[in-house]
């Protein structure tokens, strides 16, 4: 490592942390061994040559394809999740994708210590897709010049800073505070019978927007100010059949002018324009310089970086000229990289704002299914709001903390971890080559009946300490579950977020669900599809 990293990770935190995997159990399992291959298999065991997996087979001219196809296919009825969860009950904890449709050959691991063997034999990396449009930014943009070591001791140190359970502390009055303007916009958003109108979903990448810039900013952006949008029967969207899949749901900030908007609404509205693109999905119209999308991807990851500037500068003026506030601390520890914080900054609102709002619908829909667990987590915040009323700081709720859990372990943002093998390693007993993208599919382990228990269950109970023990989350591997994927910075703080906004929103009313099961479906993020029958009915 540079001395320039050394010195990075100096400035950033006042002692040394080691990397962990955050995994269902409380026990940490460290990624930062000593160096060495620990997947190498024992001398007299020889391993079995990776064609040797099982896999699908690659049909001729349609290849992999073919298994996808409606009526032909194998596969034709499942989608995202659900296709791996069909691979791994055909084939097994391994499954293997020839070289046919890709340009290399990808492995599927389905089992959490199998997964293990691959964090721990330190060869392999996340892959580079070099002709994405947001790599093309980034380089075009020509500032703010990190690399290497010293690139990985910045994130190294603000994922430690950000598992510190007095930093996290620091947060609690912003979070309450963002929380209770979202609701009270959420009942804005009531009509006829209590029920939520179609702007929900942009209402919470409001408060996922600012939350996150609490955290990473310390200032308020103001997504939550003005009036909410009513729909009329001029404007209102119409609800969209199986025919329209390939319409976008544009939010009601594109449908108004750019320079009416604060910079906040834009940033909410450039959020959408890349989350409803799937511009961060690598796909045939984001890796072809000269489509439509591409251009359309860059253009949107230049005014979000635009905007990320000005709120960086914005907050650094303000801390500059201020008394240190206590949502100021983590900008604080790292004001020492100056103008360099922006690209760090820029890529946790671009990873983080629909992550953290899809997680929060999920929670919210789980919750309104569950009428015995809703009841047990508001009985829990009439306690704490009542405790505070004579007197009492600090309080913990942990049932609602299991509630966000059990949502993100059943509907986890990512479906997995990519890691691209850089030369030959052992996982299961064979031999995977250098080259080869390794899927590590934490959203099938994280419903996997074996790791669980009733896992297709929504069962905050299993997080709790007085949890039946044949269920206890204790149980499963510590790599079964992990929402946010590997090396998420904001992983330990995510819980606080979503018990913040749940607190607000059960005090005050009950969650219904009013319409037909939901389809699931993945683009960048695994997220329930609209349209959402949410209905609030006053809790009192």
């Amino acid at each position: 490592m540079s001395k320039t990293a050394i010195l990075i990770r100096q400035s950033l935190f006042h002692r040394h942390s080691r990397r962990h995997i955050t995994g269902s159990s409380s026990k940490r399992t460290s990624t930062s061994p000593q160096r060495r291959n620990v997947a190498a298999p024992a001398l007299d065991t020889p391993a079995k040559p990776f064609n040797e997996i099982p896999g699908p087979i690659a049909l001729p001219m349609l290849r992999h394809s073919a298994h996808v196809l409606p009526r032909i296919g194998s596969f034709h009825h499942t989608v995202g999740l659900g296709l791996l969860e069909g691979l791994r009950d055909k084939y097994g904890d391994l499954v293997r994708l020839a070289k046919a449709s890709r340009t290399r050959p990808v492995l599927y691991v389905f089992d959490p210590e199998m997964m293990r063997e691959v964090y721990e034999s330190f060869a392999t990396e996340p892959p580079q897709f070099k002709k994405s449009p947001l790599i093309h930014h980034r380089k075009s943009i020509g500032q703010c010049p990190v690399h290497g070591d010293e690139n990985k001791a910045i994130w190294a140190a603000i994922r430690a800073l950000l598992q510190d359970g007095t930093l996290l502390k620091s947060y609690d009055k912003a979070f309450d505070e963002i929380a209770a303007d979202t609701t009270r916009r959420l009942s804005d958003l009531r009509h006829a019978e209590n029920a939520l109108n179609e702007e929900i979903e942009t209402e919470i990448y409001r408060w996922a927007i600012e939350t996150i810039g609490v955290m990473v900013f310390g200032i308020r952006f103001g997504c939550l100010d003005g009036a909410v949008h009513i729909p009329t029967a001029e404007n209102k969207k119409p609800e969209k059949t199986s025919l329209d899949d390939e319409i976008l749901d544009l939010c009601s900030l594109s449908k108004r002018d750019l320079e009416e908007l604060t910079p906040a609404e834009r940033l909410v509205r450039c959020s959408r324009d890349i989350a409803d693109g799937s511009f961060l999905v690598r796909s045939e119209g984001t890796l072809k310089t000269d489509s439509p999308t591409f251009n359309s991807a860059l253009k949107a990851f230049d005014r979000h970086f635009s905007l990320t500037e000005h709120f960086l500068l914005k907050a650094l003026n303000i801390l500059n000229e201020g008394q240190l506030r206590p949502e100021q601390t983590l900008l604080d520890k790292l004001r020492p990289l100056e103008r360099r914080i922006l690209p760090f900054a820029a890529d946790m609102l671009l990873a983080g704002v629909d992550p953290l709002a899809q997680t929060a619908i999920s929670m919210f829909y789980q919750l309104s299914l569950h009428a015995a667990q809703q009841q047990r987590a508001h009985d829990e915040v009439l306690w704490a709001a009542e405790s505070k009323e004579a007197g009492a700081e600090h309080l913990e709720l942990p049932y609602i903390s299991a509630c966000a859990r059990e949502a993100m372990r059943l509907h986890p943002a990512t479906g997995g971890v990519v890691r691209r093998s850089r030369e030959n390693i052992i996982v299961g007993g064979y031999e995977v080559p250098a080259g080869v993208d390794i899927v590590l599919a934490h959203g099938v382990t994280s419903k996997a009946e074996k790791q669980w228990g009733r896992a297709k269950a929504f069962i905050p109970e299993r997080w709790c300490n007085e949890g039946w023990e044949p269920l206890r989350a204790a149980r499963a591997h510590p790599l079964a579950s992990m929402p946010f994927g590997e090396s998420c910075p904001a992983m330990g703080i995510v819980g606080k977020m979503l018990g913040s906004l749940s607190t607000h929103v059960l005090h005050r009313y009950r969650l219904e669900w009013h319409g037909p099961m939901p389809s699931m479906t993945t683009a960048g993020v695994n997220k329930i599809q609209p349209p959402y029958y949410f209905v609030f009915q006053n809790a009192s």
